[in-house]
């Protein structure tokens, strides 16, 4: 997803050092990585992808993604951020460290790549576990200066208004971080803003832990990543393993799967986190990282995704919330009455972000992403990096037109995924009538119908959802 960056943006960036700094880092990296394209193949970093790396900019001249309809103004912002740029976590900071002492005690030393691998100092700790980096708090005050820049009618309110704007949040420290960032940003862009105010709300937020039939037919079900377990074990990987074995000098039976992906994972971060090119990422060549992007967009397909319908459907909640919020909206404005909240804004995970977009029928290729297709999935639609890096961001923009014919066409809806435009899946338009939306997704939407969606009604059903490929 290309993201186009206005003037606006440019100017909230250049005040910040630090991405200055950065800049300069991924700058230096692109002259001496001797590959073209300055990153390590930064395109196939799967959900660990840097959102500039793949939003693309649109320069300081470029035209703002935030155009409203015609005879229009804004009237409600709901959105669905993902944290920024982060540190690994506590579960692949051990896998990493793994992977360097194979390195450091298995490999041959007379080669000058094992040499420059073995003297890296290994500095990420369980104690990170995943908690927001600086440049992911750059990110998200950089997105709340362009999005105030793009709606200030909604993000710019004055004095007590700030009590309007409502922000919940995931538990996870990322997450609240990110929230505080920010608001911080709303503040840089307009003066005193939202005073730090914001929601702990992980059953909105994180679902996916209390959602009883995906626990059970996903989170605790063995057999759930089959595919992606079968690729780990499929010539596209065992490719990649005969590669990285000759590389360092060891047998191919010294290398497992999971230790290609935390040494891949080494490359990754070292990017992400500090701008450089790793000697980890000489492990690697382009084709390995192709591979290595599908067995992650694999785990994310069958896990978050069309894999299972209930990945979707788990996010009911969720969605149901993002229209109460605009149905409320509606309801306030046809009764002349101050809106309540003229934005709300959520903060969550890719975990969050990905069944949501799942629910609402985007990214689905017409055959399933398998461990034996990956040829085929080239060209695929579903493409994790792509739809959910860091810092990804989902916006709905509710407006007012004026000189509409009906009260169905008085309310109008756009929506950007990653600061970019997306058509609505109903009609392949920009800018849809909110009740077409609305219709389109009434299925979803209704509370009542959905009210069991996480509960299994027998033990049949649960051995039904187990051994199905949906």
């Amino acid at each position: 997803m290309s993201t186009v960056w206005g003037k606006a943006a440019s100017r909230g960036l250049g005040r910040r050092p630090l991405l200055v700094l950065w800049a300069c880092l991924r700058l230096c990296s692109t002259s001496t990585d001797g590959r073209g394209g300055g990153s390590p193949w930064a395109e196939y970093y799967g959900t660990k992808s840097r959102y500039r790396a793949v939003e693309g900019g649109g320069g300081e001249d470029g035209p703002s993604p935030w155009r409203p309809p015609a005879r229009c103004v804004q009237l409600h912002l709901s959105g669905l951020i993902r944290h920024g740029t982060r540190y690994p976590t506590s579960r692949n900071v051990p896998r990493m460290a793994e992977a360097h002492r194979l390195v450091k005690e298995r490999a041959d030393t007379g080669l000058g790549l094992v040499r420059d691998l073995a003297a890296w100092r290994m500095w990420y700790d369980g104690r990170m576990d995943g908690r927001l980096h600086q440049l992911g708090a750059s990110e998200m005050a950089a997105l709340a200066e362009r999005l105030s820049a793009g709606f200030p009618r909604l993000l710019r309110p004055r004095g007590a208004e700030t009590e309007r704007l409502k922000f919940f949040t995931s538990s996870k420290h990322r997450c609240v971080n990110s929230t505080r960032s920010f608001i911080r940003g709303l503040e840089g862009a307009s003066g005193p803003g939202p005073g730090g105010r914001w929601q702990v709300d992980d059953g909105l937020l994180r679902f996916y832990d209390t959602c009883q039939k995906f626990i059970r037919q996903v989170g605790d079900n063995d057999t759930a990543l089959h595919q992606m377990d079968k690729f780990k074990q499929g010539p596209e990987m065992g490719r990649v393993v005969g590669k990285m074995a000759k590389k360092l000098g060891v047998s191919p039976d010294a290398i497992s799967a999971d230790v290609v992906e935390a040494t891949f994972y080494l490359c990754i971060y070292e990017y992400i986190l500090k701008g450089i090119v790793s000697p980890w990422c000489d492990l690697f060549d382009k084709k390995d990282a192709e591979v290595l992007e599908y067995l992650g967009d694999l785990k994310q397909y069958w896990k978050r995704s069309y894999g299972y319908k209930i990945n979707g459907l788990s996010s009911h909640k969720l969605f149901q919330n993002i229209f109460q919020y605009m149905d409320q909206t509606i309801e306030e404005n046809e009764r002349n009455q101050t809106i309540s909240h003229p934005a709300v804004l959520r903060f969550g995970h890719a975990e969050t972000l990905l069944p949501v977009l799942t629910l609402m029928g985007y990214f689905q290729d017409e055959r399933p992403l398998l461990a034996s297709n990956f040829e085929e999935q080239r060209n695929r639609k579903f493409r994790s990096g792509r739809i959910s890096p860091l810092a990804a961001n989902l916006i709905l923009v509710l407006y007012q037109c004026h000189e509409a014919q009906s009260l169905g066409e008085k309310y109008k809806l756009q929506l950007f995924l990653n600061e970019r435009p997306l058509p609505f899946p109903q009609s392949g338009k920009l800018v849809s009538d909110y009740d077409e939306v609305k219709n389109h997704y009434q299925h979803l939407i209704d509370t009542l119908k959905f009210s069991n969606v996480c509960e299994f009604a027998s033990r049949e059903e649960l051995d039904s959802a187990q051994h199905a490929d949906l």
